[in-house]
C-alpha cells in the first residue's frame, strides 16, 4: 500500500553507485537538461507529464497544479510565468496523452535527489517510465475512461 504512495528506499546508494550515477548524470545533462529543462529529481516522471519537467514547479508539485493558478494560467508563485502544469496540460492535450496526467504519481524521495533517474530505474528503485503508446498507458488509459462513466 505504501509503496503505491511513495518511493521506498530499498536500498542504500553505494559509493560505487554514487560515481556511476554522476557518470549517468552527465549523459542525463547532456540530453535531458537542455530538451526537457530537467532538475536532475532522480525520479523522472516525464514520460506521463508529456515531456515537461514538473519539478520545475516552485512548490515541486507532482500530481499537478496547486490550486494558485489565475484564470490566464500563471503562476502565484512567478506571476511572469505561465504554471507549470498549465503547460504540462496544454502539451498533453496537443500529445493527445492527458489520460496519463490522472495517474498518481508517487510522493517525491529527497534521497534519491541529485542522483541518475537512469540509474535508478535501472536498479529498480523507481518504476519505469511509461511511453505515451505503450501498452501499458493504453490499459490507464482504459482504467480512467471507465472511472470516468461511472
Amino acid at each position: 500500500m505504501s509503496s503505491d504512495l511513495a518511493t521506498l528506499q530499498k536500498k542504500k546508494i553505494s559509493p560505487i553507485e554514487r560515481r556511476i550515477s554522476r557518470i549517468l548524470l552527465l549523459g542525463e545533462n547532456v540530453i535531458k537538461v537542455p530538451l526537457f529543462r530537467c532538475q536532475r529529481c532522480g525520479e523522472c516522471i516525464l514520460s506521463s507529464t508529456a515531456f515537461v519537467c514538473s519539478q520545475r514547479c516552485p512548490k515541486r508539485l507532482r500530481n499537478g497544479p496547486c490550486g494558485g493558478t489565475d484564470e490566464r494560467g500563471h503562476c502565484e508563485v512567478y506571476p511572469e510565468r505561465k504554471c507549470i502544469w498549465y503547460v504540462i496540460h496544454k502539451r498533453s492535450r496537443w500529445l493527445r496523452v492527458t489520460p496519463t496526467l490522472f495517474q498518481i504519481k508517487k510522493i517525491h524521495n529527497w534521497n534519491l535527489e541529485g542522483s541518475s533517474a537512469w540509474l535508478n530505474v535501472f536498479r529498480k528503485r523507481i518504476d519505469a517510465p511509461i511511453w505515451p503508446f505503450s501498452k501499458k498507458r493504453k490499459a490507464i488509459e482504459e482504467i480512467i475512461q471507465n472511472d470516468i462513466k461511472r
